[in-house]
Order: C-alpha cells, then structure tokens, then sequence
C-alpha cells in the first residue's frame, strides 16, 4: 500500500497512527488495544513502524530516503506483518529524494507501506503521482460526485458484504460484470469503493474512535485489485476475490 494522504496537520497525522497501528495490530484493531505492538507504537518503540524526517533545513533529501526507507525496506519485518513508512511533511521531499523513491515504491516488497503526508499534492513529481493512492481528508468544495450508479453499488457493497456468506459474495459479482468491459468504469467504481472505506476509517479516526481493521483490508484489498486489472489480469477472478476479502473471510 503506498498512500498520499493530503490534509490539514492534525487530521493526516492522526489518520497515519491510527492506519500504522491498526495494520500491525495483533488484535484486529480493537479499541484501546493493548497488544504488544500497539503498547509499542504508544512508546515510540515499534521497530517496524518508522517515521521518515529530513535532516537538513532544505528538506527530506536523498540521503534521508536512502538511510531511512530504501535500506530498511530490504530487511522484513523485525516482528510484525507489515514495515510502515510515514513520510511527515512530504511535500519536503526534493525532487531528487523522489526520483530515489520510485523504483521502491513501484515495486515495494509484499510487507511494505508507504504513507506520505502532506497539505496538498502539489509538489509531487507526476512518476510518485502515478505509483500511489490519493487520500484527501479536506475533500475540496468543488469536488466532482462520483456517478450516482457507482456510488450506489460501491455503497451496498461496503455496507453488506461483511454480512454475506460465500455463495451470496460470489453472486455479488454480477453486479460488477456490465462493467468490465470499460477498464475506465471499472476503475472508478473501485476508486469510489475505496473511498467508502476511507471515509469510515476517517470518520472514526476524526472522531477518536479506532477504526475497524476490516476497513484497512479492505483498503488494501481494493488497491491490489486496481493493480491487478490494471495489468490485464483476469477480471472475474480478482473481483471475487476482492469481494471475499472485504467480507472478512478472506487473508490478504
């Protein structure tokens, strides 16, 4: 997963904690949880949770993302399922450091997660743009509505499939058939699904709440099928499986 996440300070920061703890949490992501790992987060000891900051005034540098994410990502997890990146004040990043960057996030290992944040998206080089997932958490005033079909499936899905069994999830999939033959439609439908979760998992974060694990799967799950169909893979396939990991009865 490798994550924009643009906003006012406090609102990303607190989206980044609560996505870093609930991914590597050893209880599913249960409020005021107290396993090993988030009582570590807590202390500011999780060896696999790192916050990537510049050493210098002009910014986050090359040598920053060198020492600090592309030699720590060749080593797995010290103890838990995923390595966690927060890039605080990304928009510090030169543009050099970016270009470092790429080749690491395009093809990040299976344990790594990458979240950058920043106020605002414009200092990214078009190449990072491209590798990574917008989260915006102050959605602007003149966003563009998905298209009200889109936005009624994406929302009956993320609202019941948890609560289907296997016969009735792999049904699901003919919903999402007339679709398939627009790559383009496909894509934004997946791209409002995902903001259905987002828009959960910020809503509980904003609100002091912990978010529910099964939505950060679900983030994770929509990303990876995005991925898939966008290299051509089979679509029926990795819709039900998408759609089996967002009932929960799946491992991603």
């Amino acid at each position: 997963m490798t994550q924009i996440v643009v906003g006012e300070a406090d609102a990303v920061r607190a989206y980044a904690i609560h996505m870093a703890k609930g991914l590597n949490c050893l209880a599913d992501g249960e409020k005021n949880c107290d396993c090993l790992s988030c009582r570590t987060f807590d202390s500011g000891n999780n060896p696999d949770i790192i916050f990537v900051k510049g050493t210098k005034t002009s910014g986050i540098g090359v040598d920053d993302v060198r020492e600090q994410v592309i030699l720590p990502m060749a080593t797995k997890p010290f103890k838990y399922k995923h390595k966690i990146f927060i890039v605080d004040k990304a928009e510090t990043l030169t543009h050099a450091a970016q270009n470092a960057l790429l080749k690491t996030i395009e093809e990040p290992a299976p344990y790594g997660v990458f979240l950058f944040l920043a106020p605002h998206a414009h200092n990214f080089l078009p190449t990072v743009l491209s590798r990574c997932s917008l989260r915006k958490l102050n959605a602007p005033t003149a966003a563009k509505a998905p298209d009200a079909e889109l936005a009624a499936l994406a929302k009956e899905v993320s609202e019941t499939v948890h609560q289907m069994d296997m016969l009735q999830i792999f049904a699901l999939y003919k919903r999402f058939e007339p679709y398939k033959e627009s790559k383009e439609t496909l894509q934004a439908l997946l791209n409002v699904l995902y903001d259905f979760y987002g828009k959960k998992i910020t809503q509980a974060t904003m609100q002091g709440q912990e978010p529910s694990r099964l939505w950060f799967n679900a983030t994770e799950a929509i990303t990876h099928t995005k991925k898939i169909l966008s290299q051509n893979g089979n679509t029926q396939l990795a819709i039900e499986l998408m759609l089996v990991k967002l009932s929960g009865k799946g491992n991603i």
